[in-house]
């Protein structure tokens, strides 16, 4: 079965595919790099919430605040120009059921979900107890996660004196003032843990509180936030900030 759209859901979609083809126009998603999952509880309509189930997928670590909630999700190995294209082709909306122990597949085909779904999980798990301490929905709190390959800010994350929290919110507020406005909060580092590990999703939730924006060493950064277009825009000055790094260090030579 096909998704049902609706206006608001459609509009989440078309973001989502804007996105995808944004990381990719920068070059920030070669091959299969990157991945996305995006809360579309509060846009997603009753004529969705019965679309009959293609598969299911079960969570190597239960996420009970999650359930009943509603996500666009990439598919593993899927490439962002192509999603750019068709969000619905290598992506999939899922339904997480069973106290939070497995996901229904709903639409649009039965595809595996990205690789870095149980560290998506576990975030947006936080995201509902952010919620929920709030005395809000889940789905009214940070609703997206996605990962990308800024090539200027792993470029940055190589050197060891950045290699911390402090130092490397320091580096990119100096760089670029815009910085301080589109992430106020600063940025979290986190140092390597291999891609789609759950150390890698550990090392990440444990400051996700207080940082919405992770510099993963060597591999990219995670972004979090309400809105998509907005959550890119912040990973954009940002990665504009590691660049200006660069000309001024080549400048000093």
């Amino acid at each position: 079965m096909s998704l049902k759209y609706n206006g608001p859901l459609q509009m989440q979609i078309n973001d989502i595919a804007q996105v995808a083809g944004y990381m990719w126009e920068k070059g920030w998603a070669e091959r299969n790099a990157g991945n996305i999952s995006v809360n579309v509880t509060e846009f997603i309509g009753e004529e969705n919430k019965v679309l009959p189930v293609i598969s299911k997928v079960p969570l190597l670590h239960p996420v009970p605040e999650l359930e009943d909630q509603y996500y666009y999700v990439t598919s593993a190995g899927s490439r962002m120009r192509d999603i750019a294209r068709n969000p619905m082709d290598q992506g999939m909306v899922v339904r997480v059921t069973s106290a939070g122990k497995s996901i229904d597949i709903l639409a649009d085909k039965d595809l595996p979900p990205t690789i870095e779904l149980p560290s998506h999980m576990l975030m947006h798990q936080v995201f509902a107890h952010e919620a929920l301490t709030n005395g809000t929905s889940v789905a009214a709190g940070r609703r997206v996660v996605f990962h990308t390959h800024p090539t200027e800010l792993i470029a940055l994350s190589h050197i060891k004196e950045l290699q911390n929290s402090k130092a490397v919110t320091e580096t990119l507020y100096e760089m670029h003032p815009e910085v301080s406005v589109c992430v106020p909060r600063g940025v979290g580092w986190v140092p390597y843990e291999a891609p789609g590990s759950l150390e890698l999703a550990q090392a990440s939730i444990k400051d996700l509180k207080k940082f919405r924006f992770m510099l993963w060493e060597r591999h990219g950064i995670l972004a979090t936030g309400n809105n998509i277009l907005e959550v890119f825009d912040a990973v954009d000055t940002l990665n504009k900030a590691a660049k200006i790094f660069f000309y001024i260090r080549m400048q000093r030579r």
